[in-house]
């Protein structure tokens, strides 16, 4: 695979137009490295090693990993991966980077900068494959959990949401996203679609803050919105919007964030291969506190709710989940439908072979060792 220099990198992704919107967030935080924090008690149980036979044993020396870190809810399983002791058990020591915009990130992730972060299912991601820019996608980082509501979807002024029974009734409306081009647009294309609509039967504004969605449909200055947790339950509690529709229905098994590893880091298979498995191990205690309501759910909300902008524990219980899948695989043919959408958008000119964008092998070899997920009895 060739190589790019970082400097040639940077302006290959100017000219591209690439931008990687980190875990659907809106303002991210000031650059900033951190260390991880210390190990908590609750847990100690789940961070045993696993019982797997293909042959992983921890690191040793100790390997340092430079993490992207966002604080959205996607980013779960790395947090409760780090602060309940799992990437410790494997001989890992994460250092987290934070960026401004997940552009930022994206460039670094692709210069192998840092080493692993999370982000959106962009054009980014397929314009980078077909030149070689070779970061993977390899573990599912946000989707929505069926029968759980939408944690990312479309929303409705509350004011006219009578008027809107059926997907066909939202021709003319004004309907907000944050950018063209994303995975915003074609989640409202898809609901469009269902019933019978295009993008070209309704007005589709930008507003480029998920937080400023909520101010418009309180300003009645548009009708619905692609919208995200926890801004949709909060915009309920104020009496602004109300959720509309399923996206199961209209986006079925939709791949919206994934864990990305660079290409230096993705051949590292040993250090790559102990990542997901602590990782792994984060996901099943957000799955099992947080989308089945049992194991140490008080401490691990407490956990999310200091290492999060998702700062009030309550909201932890009462929002819709992000899901995480707890054994890590990623929708290969929803990313596939993705780059056809980008493709369709004339985003991406040359597609790229979705294997050189998924791999699932460092979750596959993750779930060998630690076996399949299993709910909590009696869930």
């Amino acid at each position: 695979m060739r190589r790019i220099g970082v400097l040639g990198l940077a302006a290959l992704l100017v000219l591209l137009g690439l931008a990687v919107i980190t875990g659907c967030g809106d303002d991210g935080p000031a650059v900033d490295t951190t260390e991880g924090t210390e190990v908590t008690e609750a847990g100690s149980e789940e961070a045993q090693a696993g019982e797997g036979d293909n042959g992983f044993q921890p690191l040793d020396p100790r390997v340092e990993v430079n993490v992207a870190f966002d604080d959205a809810p996607g980013t779960a399983g790395i947090i409760l991966a780090d602060k309940f002791g799992f990437f410790d058990e494997v001989g890992i020591d994460i250092k987290y980077t934070k960026f401004n915009t997940g552009a930022d990130m994206y460039t670094s992730l692709a210069a192998d900068q840092v080493d692993v972060g999370r982000g959106i299912i962009t054009a980014s991601l397929f314009n980078g494959a077909a030149r070689d820019i070779g970061v993977r996608v390899v573990a599912d980082s946000g989707t929505n959990v069926e029968g759980a509501g939408n944690y990312f979807g479309l929303v409705l002024r509350k004011e006219i949401a009578d008027e809107i029974q059926d997907y066909s009734d939202l021709e003319g409306r004004k309907i907000l996203i944050v950018s063209r081009g994303s995975i915003n647009e074609l989640f409202l294309e898809l609901a469009l679609a269902k019933g019978g609509l295009t993008i070209d039967d309704v007005d589709a504004t930008v507003i480029d803050s998920f937080s400023d969605l909520n101010i418009a449909l309180a300003n009645g200055a548009a009708d619905a919105a692609v919208q995200i947790e926890p801004l949709i339950t909060r915009g309920e509690q104020e009496n602004i919007l109300v959720a509309f529709g399923d996206a199961s229905e209209y986006a079925p098994d939709e791949q919206v964030a994934a864990l990305l590893y660079a290409p230096a880091f993705a051949e590292k298979t040993e250090v790559a291969r102990a990542f997901m498995i602590a990782y792994l191990q984060g996901v099943r205690m957000y799955n099992d506190a947080i989308v089945m309501g049992d194991k140490n759910r008080e401490e691990v909300v407490r956990v999310l709710s200091e290492n999060t902008f998702v700062d009030d524990p309550e909201l932890w219980t009462i929002m819709r989940p992000t899901g995480l899948n707890p054994n890590g695989e990623v929708n290969a043919e929803a990313v596939s439908r993705d780059q056809r959408f980008y493709v369709d958008k004339g985003l991406v000119e040359e597609p790229a072979p979705i294997e050189e964008v998924v791999d699932n092998s460092f979750a596959e070899f993750a779930v060998d060792y630690l076996g399949p997920y299993e709910p909590p009895e009696g869930q």
